[in-house]
């Protein structure tokens, strides 16, 4: 049996951590030397430029008018991830602590929805939003963003929760306090991991949002960073090096959460996996002692 802890497991996963590591790192480092070229100088074969430009940030900034799309962007993002947390948690505390007759087939019903890609659904969803008023609309398209990230987020917050002792939903109980209090006042303080995870999940996904922004949004005035970017993609020529200074710029705020968040982020993601082992294990303890 292949032993993971073994020095040659450990040698091989390293080299494949790292190999994992610059297929991602190389192409942002592509990028940000494309940024930093000239116009004549991003069709050559060298990696670094021979003429520094940083005057493409700016430049980008100013011509692609970022500062809209960027605020755009930031609306959308910021209400549909809170309205997503908002409604995940409710959904999840429900399934996990109030259940009730048909729960499970509700749950599982609710997870199809994680299998449904979201170019699939792209022209009913046109029709639905010119019928209900939410076309070209940024709420309207944050409530979009909702409904195709509650699924995931119930599965991760239900995971989480079922792992929290019951005895502490029982005490809250026995104390008087209602539903809405014991999940906002017990249960997620002790599950900020899974609630980091799933923000930086959610903000990740719709932020880089592109095809369901297109579909849905009509007007400039209301393109987010990834739709206004890629309007300067022109049929006879492309200023490269500026499309590769505004995508870093856009990644910026990807990247500053992670690094605030990530050891919640981390603590989140291994947090189901640990409570996977301690389950096994004591199910192989259960049936050591003979035990059902």
């Amino acid at each position: 049996m292949f032993d993971l802890r073994s020095a040659w497991a450990k040698t091989g996963l390293s080299i494949l951590a790292v190999a994992i590591a610059v297929t991602i790192v190389l192409p942002v480092a592509w990028i940000g030397a494309l940024s930093l070229k000239t116009g004549r100088e991003v069709y050559n074969q060298k990696f670094l430029p021979d003429e520094w430009v940083p005057g493409n940030y700016i430049t980008a900034w100013r011509e692609f008018g970022l500062g809209g799309y960027f605020v755009n962007s930031v609306f959308v993002t910021v209400v549909s991830v809170l309205l997503t947390i908002v409604v995940a948690l409710l959904a999840a505390h429900a399934f996990t602590w109030l259940r009730f007759p048909g729960s499970d087939v509700v749950f599982t019903l609710l997870l199809l929805g994680i299998m449904i890609p979201p170019a699939a659904l792209v022209l009913p969803l046109l029709i639905e939003a010119r019928h209900l008023g939410f076309y070209n609309d940024l709420f309207g398209l944050s409530l979009v963003y909702v409904a195709f990230g509650l699924p995931i987020s119930i599965l991760i917050f239900r995971g989480f929760f079922a792992g929290i002792p019951g005895e502490l939903v029982e005490s809250a109980r026995l104390d008087g306090a209602r539903e809405w209090k014991i999940l906002f006042r017990v249960i997620v303080p002790v599950a900020r991991p899974a609630v980091v995870t799933v923000t930086i999940l959610l903000f990740l996904a719709n932020w880089n949002d592109f095809i369901l922004a297109l579909v849905l949004l009509r007007d400039a005035e209301t393109y987010t960073l990834p739709v206004g970017i890629s309007q300067f993609i022109g049929q006879y020529a492309t200023p490269h090096e500026l499309i590769a200074a505004a995508s870093l710029i856009g990644s910026v705020p990807v990247f500053i959460l992670y690094l605030v968040l990530e050891r919640k982020f981390q603590q989140g993601v291994t947090a189901g996996a640990l409570k996977g082992r301690a389950d096994d294990a004591s199910a192989r303890g259960r049936g050591c002692r003979g035990t059902p």
